[in-house]
């Protein structure tokens, strides 16, 4: 019986994302046909989707793999036992993630949970770096067994359910605390039986009454299914009603006249859709969203019964399938994971490519940026309607003193920055790629993203560069080349707010070389402490520019150009109408050229 699946809103998209990388990882993606608005798939290809489940996060997913984290640890521990750091401390780490261990495999490999309870105590034995042989012969052993596959299953499985448990779905079906003790297979036939049974069952039964002729067809049917252990329990009470109608009457029709009347089709309000079965949603089916029937005041008209259909309550399990897990080291907690997704108003086979790049992209420093150069770089014109239609999404779930928090960051992309990154000769887009220092450039690309203004970025790293000028620092973070690159992206941005697509940045070139002239002056002029003069000025001029002054700025320039005899750029005129080109534009660029030194500004020449 065929099945479809239309897009939805932006987490039902993630979870249609999760179900097609399942199959796609079973290698039966294939038997999914993918349309413009929906997948279409046969029934019976969720009779195993329960082992493609699971061995999706359980095997090579590097996403949920709990052997590199372990292994890391334990060398980290043993390298500080070796170099006499803190070896208590290390000893007790090691001691905490082997009963962690133990835990794990206590009920099914007794013999090796022994091992590793002998080599607990073992190790709690160690007090000196001298013990740095036995150390590393214990983590050996300790490795040698935690790379058993029916322990690396368990240890996979139980990472697994960590994860999901703690920032999907509560303890859900096989994720209770409960099952703990349950085995694979266990675990599997229960996923079967919570998830994917009801809709086997049903669509199996509405397959055959549709094209019923023969009475015995049905009865045979129900005897193969009604003693399944897996059945679903509605249909179970279904088919024994059904058993004793049959006894008493053998009319096709009527039977099947009253099998659609027991049937019950009820409406699901996420699919729009009419389903034999349907669920009341609670905040388990998707917790992210932190909506459930007990919170009335979230509901239209204060109705507490939002229905789904089995079918939509499978794909939503399938979100952890879809997202991108990473790091978001701006993120001010101990624990940086966070979960990516991108919805795009195209079609699904869109969305599951992007998200795939992205997937592929993770490691760079702003993945969201080369995804946009991606699409950029497909078609311009399709392009600036994609990201003019797209949805950037960053979700985590946190536990704090038992209490659960949620923390979700998502940004749409206005018109003027989807005209920005698709503009047809691509400046603008080599010039944010022509930034030298990356994780300047990921955090230009991040506050575009984000809506906010670049002048505070600006303003920081200008800081930081005068800072470097006065201490001599031989390293430089961030040149001045860079902060102008950022400062002529924060004057197009605004050229684009203001539906002027495209710039001059002659003006700017003009208040730069102005500030190279300053320099110059009084580095030629021989001025005692004349770096400090000059950095000096940049600090006055900086906080002028900080708190909006722009009476005390232009103060300043002009005294600074009257010392040094010599006439002040036009342009600088404009500070006060902001006509071109705004304050902190102006201002920051002055600085840039005040504070550059003579290579800088060759290099800013030849870019």
């Amino acid at each position: 019986m065929k099945l479809r699946v239309y897009k939805n809103d932006w987490f039902f998209n993630m979870g249609i994302v999760g179900f097609l990388n399942i199959l796609n990882k079973a290698e039966v993606k294939n038997q999914v046909a993918i349309s413009e608005d929906y997948i279409e798939f046969n029934s019976c290809l969720l009779e195993n989707f329960h082992h493609y489940y699971f061995d999706y996060f359980m095997n090579d997913n590097r996403d949920y793999d709990a052997y590199e984290s372990i292994n890391g640890r334990l060398d980290y521990h043993a390298n500080n036992i070796k170099n006499n750091k803190d070896i208590k401390k290390s000893v007790e780490k090691i001691d905490k993630l082997l009963k962690e261990r133990c835990d794990e495999i206590k009920n099914f490999n007794p013999y090796e949970y022994d091992e590793l309870k002998r080599i607990q105590k073992e190790i709690k034995t160690i007090k000196k770096e001298s013990d740095i042989d036995r150390i590393e012969n214990l983590i050996k052993q300790i490795k040698e067994i935690l790379e058993i596959d029916s322990i690396k299953q368990r240890v996979q499985y139980e990472n697994y359910r960590k994860i999901v448990r703690d920032n999907y779905f509560g303890q859900v079906s096989f994720l209770n605390n409960s099952c703990k003790s349950y085995s694979i297979k266990q675990l599997k036939d229960m996923l079967y039986k919570d998830y994917i049974s009801t809709i086997v069952d049903y669509q199996n039964l509405k397959s055959l009454i549709d094209n019923l002729e023969d009475i015995n067809e049905l009865y045979n049917y129900i005897n193969i299914n009604i003693d399944r252990e897996n059945i679903d329990l509605d249909l179970k009470k279904l088919l024994i009603t059904l058993n004793k109608k049959i006894e008493k009457d053998k009319d096709v029709n009527k039977i099947v006249k009253f099998i659609l009347n027991k049937l019950n089709y009820k409406y699901c309000d996420l699919c729009g859709e009419y389903h034999q079965k349907v669920y009341k949603y609670e905040e388990k089916i998707f917790g992210i969203l932190a909506l459930s029937n007990v919170n009335m005041n979230q509901l239209w008209k204060f109705e507490n019964d939002y229905l789904i259909c089995a079918i939509c309550k499978l794909i939503l399990f399938c979100t952890p399938a879809g997202v991108i897990q990473t790091k978001d080291d701006s993120y001010n907690s101990d624990d940086k994971q966070f979960y990516r997704f991108v919805n795009i108003d195209g079609d699904i086979d869109d969305i599951y490519k992007s998200n795939n790049y992205l997937r592929i992209k993770r490691e760079c420093e702003t993945p969201f940026n080369e995804l946009i150069q991606d699409i950029v770089c497909d078609n311009i014109k399709k392009s600036e309607w994609i990201l003019g239609n797209i949805l950037f999404l960053e979700f985590k779930i946190s536990a704090n003193q038992g209490r659960k928090k949620c923390v979700l960051n998502y940004f749409n992309m206005p018109t003027y920055l989807a005209k920005f990154f698709v503009n047809e000769d691509g400046k603008n887009s080599k010039l944010i790629q022509s930034i030298y220092n990356q994780k300047f450039k990921a955090n230009v690309v991040d506050i575009l993203l984000k809506n906010r203004d670049l002048k505070h970025l600006i303003n920081i790293s200008l800081r930081e560069r005068i800072k470097e000028n006065l201490e001599d620092s031989k390293k430089i973070k961030i040149s001045t080349s860079d902060c102008y690159k950022a400062i002529k992206v924060r004057a197009l941005i605004n050229s684009y707010k203001k539906g002027i697509y495209g710039m001059n940045d002659k003006k700017l070139n003009v208040v730069k070389y102005a500030g190279h002239e300053i320099r110059d002056y009084y580095v030629n002029d021989n001025a005692k402490n004349v770096k400090n003069k000059i950095n000096g000025i940049a600090y006055k001029l900086l906080n002028a520019i900080k708190v909006g002054n722009k009476k005390d700025f232009m103060d300043t320039v002009l005294r600074i150009f009257m010392s040094a005899e010599k006439s002040v750029p036009s342009v600088f005129i404009e500070i006060m109408a902001e006509k071109d080109l705004d304050f902190e534009s102006i201002g920051h660029a002055f600085i840039t050229g005040l504070i550059s030194e003579k290579y800088e500004a060759k290099n800013d020449d030849n870019k």
